[in-house]
């Protein structure tokens, strides 16, 4: 039964990360939406959304490859990393479309969960001391 607990795991940490990246996203839309750039603001949520979809997704693929075969692992791996990228390639192409969005604002949203994962890593677990 480790399976089900490091699904409970990888369910928990993806759950923080999204929560804090929205919540982050979200506080820094108002900030922008306060000194009314809507399009910045607007961009942000958009690229934090997909990011979020993205990061939920890739933590699903992990336990649909494993145990597979090597050919069936390699494949089922390229259909995930296409779909994810088909996925964030969404807002990118909103963010260039569209006027009402912020195509770097976009950018950095998309980037959102890995901020946040990079900041939980260095700053946060070593300051509460977790491994």
């Amino acid at each position: 039964m480790e399976t089900a607990n490091q699904k409970e795991e990888v369910s928990r940490f993806q759950g923080r990360v999204c929560f804090w990246a929205m919540t982050c996203s979200l506080g820094l839309a108002f900030i922008f939406l306060f000194f009314h750039e809507k399009a910045i603001a607007k961009g942000i949520v958009l690229g934090a959304c997909f990011s979020s979809i993205n990061f939920f997704l890739m933590g699903k693929a992990i336990y649909m490859i494993l145990g597979r075969s090597r050919a069936k692992a390699n494949a089922m791996g390229f259909m995930s990393i296409l779909l994810r990228y088909l996925i964030l390639a969404v807002p990118l192409v909103v963010g260039l479309k569209y006027a009402s969005f912020n195509f770097v604002a976009v950018v950095v949203g998309i980037f959102a969960v890995q901020i946040v994962t990079f900041v939980d890593h260095i700053i946060v677990r070593p300051t509460l001391g977790e491994r």
